[in-house]
């Protein structure tokens, strides 16, 4: 071993190649001098190594500059692959089974998925298949403008015909409670306008339209049979995907993880919800339906791209998600923009929000309805409250509003804080009610509570969205602890109250309406020996209830905003406080005026 390593250093010293370019000759005779069998064993192997390994970075280069050449082309063709492989397995369900749901939708989302497919490959080959550009030029001239504004003004007179008669034929004639829930809309209107920054300044054109949207999407999903059937069926779709969170749940905290509390058996729904919507936001799922339906908004109701693109938003994501969509543009909106879309995060909840609010027992149709046309309700009050004073920067705004990939949602975080909160604010709650009582018997009046305040106090409010003078009191309660609480702990009670009535419906088919009496607000069920604690509401104060809670907007959620918008829009510091506290009353009068429209139309 010495004589070859001075043999190396010979060799190293008259400048040999190295091992890995190959061996000169006078190196391989000075090896085979050294009569060591083995060693020259060991250098053969290492000889034939290389030689191999020459060999194949060689390939490795042909097909790395094969694939970077024709890298496009490789791409296009496991696309097609794919595509084809696709259209086989929908060909084959096709005519294995159709007729049935599932059918159905594949059939819709293969329609879509060709269609999306057809105009991309149009763009890709530079074909226009937007509108001429003789049209723009036409639309801007003054003849485009003199057309554009009777055509508006004939689009205002035909709607509001059209809901005129429709209201008279086919809700007032049939309900006093139905006109009820509509004066109860237009007292919330004028409200807003006496409370507007300047009323003089509001531009009545979204205004008009978000509520004619919005009665057209409630009329949809509250008084045809295909719009209802629609919304069922998202709710079952949606209650079995939030069942999916079961099986995580059950492996991490055991089978039994429902019987443990709240805070457990919820959590996993939180979870696995951020994390699917995490995973959409990063396909582009998201950007591509909020994008989209945010550019409809905002064609139709002359907004701003940006607060039209989170009112969308909002559909999905919480009040502090949605934000990050427009984040480099809160900079230079205007005021009242950035009171619209703080309005849209107190008036709407996140993927999470809604699956834990159907875990409590909240009608799954109902809270997607309301999520959904709680969109436009919000866009029009903040415009009423906050008129638009300013000059919207639209160019700006119009050209790139490209979603965020901030990283998966710490859900734990999310699920962590709803559930401090929640105990934190029961417990507040249960000492309001303490102090309220103790005050209470100083006075002489006996079994006095906060809850019985907020039902005396908000009594108008419920009456007002159309809530029948029995449930009055009861509603103005749960909106009561959804305002000083968290809209958590109220449909977790309304839950239990949805429960009650099904119960008590049960009871009475079960012993033929056997005896039973009120005690103390609860019923007493004699033959089952069974107390519903709080009693029932009727069906229809269960909708109304279901629609007007459906927002993020405790009192707690207000430092919340504060700290999320400051910290997305440092420098818009000072405008942020100015338009929080409005926003979040806007926030809630949107979702009081969901409720009014839910009550006008439910039967």
């Amino acid at each position: 071993m010495d004589s070859m390593s001075t043999v190396m250093t010979d060799q190293q010293q008259k400048g040999a190649p190295a091992r890995g370019n190959g061996h000169s000759k006078d190196f391989e005779m000075e090896f085979d001098n050294n009569g060591d069998d083995d060693v020259s064993s060991v250098d053969e192997m290492m000889f034939h190594e290389t030689a191999f390994s020459t060999c194949v970075k060689h390939l490795e280069d042909k097909i790395h500059g094969f694939c970077t050449k024709y890298s496009d082309r490789i791409r296009l063709c496991f696309y097609a692959l794919l595509l084809v492989l696709y259209f086989a397995y929908f060909g084959y369900c096709m005519h294995h089974r159709y007729g049935d749901e599932g059918s159905i939708v594949l059939l819709v989302v293969t329609m879509f998925l060709t269609w999306k497919i057809f105009f991309k490959i149009l763009r890709y080959r530079g074909i226009d298949i937007g509108l001429p550009k003789f049209f723009h030029s036409f639309v801007k001239s003054n003849q485009g403008r003199r057309i554009r504004k009777k055509v508006r003004y004939s689009a205002y007179i035909v709607a509001t015909i059209t809901i005129v008669i429709y209201l008279a034929v086919d809700i007032f004639a049939h309900s006093f409670t139905n006109l009820q829930s509509f004066l109860g809309l237009l007292a919330m209107i004028l409200l807003c306008f006496i409370l507007s920054t300047r009323p003089s300044r509001v531009n009545w054109h979204p205004v008009f339209w978000s509520f004619a949207i919005q009665m057209t999407l409630a009329v949809f999903t509250l008084r045809t049979k295909f719009g209802r059937d629609m919304f069922q069926w998202l709710g079952d779709l949606f209650k079995t995907f939030f069942d999916f969170s079961d099986d995580g749940s059950a492996f991490v905290i055991g089978k039994d993880f429902k019987s443990w509390g709240l805070a457990l058996s919820a959590s996993g729904i939180t979870i696995f919800t951020n994390a699917f919507l995490s995973l959409m936001i990063y396909w582009g799922v998201i950007e591509y339906i909020v994008l989209n339906l945010g550019g409809f908004l905002a064609f139709c109701l002359e907004t701003g791209p940006v607060e039209s693109v989170v009112a969308a938003g909002n559909i999905f994501m919480s009040l502090t998600q949605a934000p990050l969509l427009v984040q480099r543009y809160l900079p230079i909106v205007t005021k009242s923009e950035l009171h619209t879309i703080v309005t849209c995060g107190f008036a709407s909840i996140s993927g999470g929000g809604l699956g834990l609010f159907m875990a409590m027992g909240a009608p799954a149709n109902h809270l997607l309805t309301a999520a959904v046309i709680s969109a436009p309700a919000a866009l029009a009050i903040s415009k009423l409250m906050y008129p638009e004073t300013e000059r919207v920067h639209l160019q700006t705004q119009s050209n790139s509003l490209s979603a965020f990939s901030d990283g998966a949602i710490v859900a734990v975080s999310i699920c962590a804080a709803t559930w401090s909160n929640m105990l934190a604010f029961v417990s507040m709650i249960s000492l309001l009610d303490g102090l309220v009582g103790w005050l209470g018997n100083r006075a002489g009046v006996a079994d006095l509570t906060f809850k019985m305040i907020c039902s005396y106090a908000l009594y108008p409010l419920a009456y007002l969205m159309g809530v029948e003078p029995s449930d009055c009191r009861k509603i103005g309660e749960l909106i009561g602890i959804k305002l000083f609480a968290t809209p958590f702990i109220s449909y977790k009670q309304l839950g239990d109250l949805i429960q009650n009535r099904k119960d008590f419906e049960l009871y009475q088919s079960t012993y033929n309406d056997t005896a039973w009496h009120w005690r103390d607000g609860d019923i007493f069920l004699e033959a089952s020996n069974t107390t519903l604690m709080g009693g029932i509401l009727a069906e229809r104060t269960e909708v109304i209830a279901t629609y007007a809670m459906c927002g993020f907007s405790a009192f707690s959620a207000i430092g919340i905003a504060l700290g999320a918008f400051m910290l997305l829009g440092p420098a818009r510091k000072q405008d942020i406080v100015d338009v929080t506290v409005s926003a979040f009353i806007a926030g809630n009068v949107a979702s009081f005026a969901t409720g009014s429209i839910a009550g006008m139309l439910y039967t």
